[in-house]
């Protein structure tokens, strides 16, 4: 439990970014300039706060993931019990069923079944396994009930040699991660270089060595966005914390970032629109008779082969479980005959839709009628017999022997989480393996406005592009089909999420953009989630897309103002060693902008509730924004350093101006991005105000950053170019809003 802790200390300290604040810091102390030093303390703060966001955060998951991870079954002296994951060891017999995920390396002992092993060899075909068959950790069980024994544990598993979780997540496609990398590569590239040069320049240009090497380190630390990669951790972090307060683990942190751009959601119907719970509604006989009492004579034919079927099947999901309860409650009900020896059993599967069992005399199958037979008119008559309701045919060899109808519970928030996902621009389909009828009256009664469906299995061929354009329901899908829709989806431009509790959903929720599993589902649902509900509540998902928008609005806003001042300090550091002139700023007049104009609003902006839906590509948000105004203090910074150049003045005169005017410019990006302006905006913006007014009038914080009162000339040059810096600043927000989006879209 200690090393999880010790990667995120390390991971947090161990920087380039440090390595580069640190560097910095002993060039300023070797030349006696203390003060400007400040730097350095803002940059361990910044690792102290990553660090315990990180183990709070990493707390959470920990004692969350102990609520979501299920106990292996083992067999020990004829009992089974369950135990740790960590305390199995090679040579115990394991007990798994449908819906498990194989977590060893091991060889079935006892049983059969069918397991899935597509993340290992791309097949998507169920793979049966039998006696001395071997099951590898990753896959998972889509049928049956098998004893295995453990070859391997640990570091020696097939899956961790792989360097691979055994839910085999993929990295979310975070748009955010993607310009953090971006951002730290051209850092990484161009700051050792650039900081040479300017150093040369400086030497070459400044007679105090101690004015050349503050100002050189003052444009190192500006290009440094250190603030951002706290700002961005922390809120992902926090995200983390207070989803983990509403009972959902969190298994991919910048998955939030992906959720808040969902305009897609593909909900599985059982245990999100339906609680997962099912009960019998009655029984109807071949001549059309309906009975709700399951002892009478008439039903005899019928009961022993559900019975043996029933009992057969080892694995249990909602559907088994209802029947179970209903008809095997009576001692009377349990096989006997034909049926007490059976030749051959078959497990339940999604893909085939039906289970049942072989003995000498006939093979008795139950589950879906379109599955069971090719005889059209008796699937019509049984369709007709269903109104509405999930149904369930059995047979002997090709003739029907009763419908079981059953109905499912529905979610008594399922109505409203539907209606919220209209009201927030996201559309809903709906993936089922059910009936469409049934399944059609379901989405009827939670509110769905668009009932326009379609049986998969009765379409010989499948343009899958065609079909989520034309369709909203989608009923008798396999799990390959499921994963063929999110695909279509996800490649007409969509942001597609799908939620799911069984084996049949696993193959579509690893290609979807964001996947939710029900905490009492299928562990390898779970395992193949991005988010976990642990207590099964599907009411939880709007709290999780409304946390998913806030933390990326605000980041968007906050990550303006760090890349502005990324943008100038970058154009200014290469400019400056050809200019002639006094490179503006000293470090501590840097951190004194970076919080009053950056760290301390960007924070601020971060934590305001925000659940606007990202209408437009976050990299075009953010440059709309940071670039003009970078762009707009670089011409600034040049025109004042080339003026004061040309009138000689002093620099302490030049860096108290260039503080002046940078303030203001960056005081109109922050007013930019807190319009629609409200209480806490205003309150912001005043403060700022303040802030800046109590260090320019106070007299010890003046002396400390050794500003000065501006002269005449100073303060008309200063207002000029501010002025001029307004004008700019709008222009260029107005040409790139125009051009941004079409270069973006050409470059895609």
């Amino acid at each position: 439990m200690i090393r999880p802790y010790l990667k995120i200390i390390a991971k947090n300290t161990f920087t380039l970014f440090n390595l580069v604040n640190v560097i910095l810091a002993v060039m300023v102390a070797l030349v006696g300039s203390y003060k400007n030093m400040l730097f350095i303390l803002i940059a361990i703060e910044n690792t102290l706060i990553s660090i315990i966001n990180g183990i709070r955060a990493q707390k959470i998951v920990d004692k969350l993931k102990l609520l979501s991870e299920q106990n292996p079954k083992i067999l020990k002296n004829g009992e089974i019990i369950e135990i740790s994951p960590d305390a199995v060891k090679e040579g115990d017999l394991v007990i798994l069923s449908l819906g498990d995920q194989v977590m060893y390396d091991s060889v079935i002992e006892d049983g059969s079944c069918e397991a899935n092993e597509s993340f290992i060899t791309g097949e998507q075909e169920n793979i049966v396994k039998k006696k001395g068959d071997h099951l590898t950790s990753g896959s998972f069980l889509t049928s049956g009930t098998v004893t295995a024994k453990v070859l391997r544990v640990g570091d020696d598993n097939f899956v961790t040699k792989l360097q691979s979780e055994a839910h085999a997540i993929k990295t979310a496609d975070s748009k955010l991660f993607t310009l953090m990398n971006k951002i730290v590569k051209y850092i990484s590239w161009t700051l050792i270089p650039i900081g040479a040069l300017l150093l040369w320049a400086r030497f070459r240009t400044e007679t105090d060595p101690a004015i050349a090497v503050t100002s050189t380190v003052a444009a190192l630390i500006n290009m440094i966005p250190e603030g951002l990669i706290l700002l961005t951790s922390s809120i992902l972090a926090l995200a983390t914390i207070r989803l983990s307060k509403k009972k959902v683990l969190v298994q991919d942190l910048y998955a939030i970032e992906t959720l808040a751009r969902v305009d897609t959601i593909a909900l599985d119907k059982t245990g999100t629109l339906t609680t997962g719970r099912m009960t019998v509604r009655d029984v109807v006989l071949p001549d059309g008779t309906t009975t709700t009492g399951y002892s009478t004579p008439a039903l005899k034919s019928l009961l022993s082969p559900l019975a043996a079927i029933l009992s057969s099947q080892t694995s249990e999901n909602a559907t088994i479980k209802a029947l179970k309860q209903t008809f095997l409650k009576s001692p009377k009900n349990r096989p006997t005959g034909e049926f007490a020896k059976i030749v051959d059993i078959i497990p339940f599967s999604s893909d085939r839709k039906y289970s049942g069992i072989i003995t000498k005399n006939a093979t008795y199958l139950m589950g879906a009628i379109e599955f069971l037979t090719d005889d059209k008119s008796l699937i019509k008559e049984v369709k007709s017999a269903s109104a509405g309701s999930r149904t369930l045919a059995v047979m002997k060899n090709q003739t029907l022997l009763g419908l079981i109808r059953l109905e499912d519970e529905i979610r008594p928030t399922a109505k409203k989480i539907i209606n919220y996902f209209y009201n927030n621009d996201i559309a809903v389909k709906i993936i089922s393996g059910d009936d469409l009828e049934a399944v059609t009256k379901i989405a009827t009664k939670v509110g769905v406005r668009d009932l326009n469906g379609i049986d998969l299995s009765t379409l010989k061929s499948k343009n899958y592009a065609k079909l989520v354009k034309d369709y909203q329901i989608f009923t008798r899908v396999t799990p390959a089909e499921k994963k063929n829709l999110i695909l279509a989806l996800k490649k007409q431009g969509n942001t597609v999420a799908m939620t799911g509790d069984g084996v049949n959903d696993i193959l579509a929720m690893k290609e979807a953009d964001v996947s939710l599993a029900i905490g009492e589902g299928s562990d390898a649902a779970r395992r193949a989630a991005k988010f976990v509900l642990l207590d099964s509540g599907f009411e939880a998902v709007p709290s999780i897309i409304d946390e998913g928008r806030q933390s990326i609005n605000n980041l968007e806003r906050s990550t303006s103002l760090f890349l502005a001042k990324t943008v100038y300090a970058s154009i200014l550091a290469v400019v400056f060693v050809f200019l002639p002139f006094s490179y503006p700023f000293r470090p501590i007049e840097m951190s004194l902008l970076n919080f009053a104009c950056i760290g301390f609003p960007g924070l601020v902006l971060s934590l305001e509730k925000n659940t606007d839906r990202i209408k437009n590509r976050f990299v075009t948000n953010i440059l709309t924004y940071s670039v003009p105004i970078g762009l707009t203090v670089s011409l600034c910074m040049i025109t004042l350093s080339i003026i004061a150049g040309v009138n000689n003045f002093p620099h302490y005169e030049l860096s108290t101006a260039a503080v002046f005017v940078t303030f203001a410019i960056d005081f109109i990006l922050i007013y930019w991005i807190s319009k629609p302006l409200n209480k806490l905006r205003s309150a912001l913006l005043v403060t700022i105000i303040a802030i800046m007014a109590v260090i320019f009038l106070w007299p010890f914080a003046r002396d400390f950053f050794e500003f000065t009162f501006l002269s005449q000339n100073g303060l008309i040059i200063s207002l000029s170019i501010i002025a001029a810096g307004v004008v700019t600043f709008d222009l260029l927000r107005r040409l790139l809003s125009h051009f941004t989006p079409h270069l973006l879209k050409r470059r895609a």
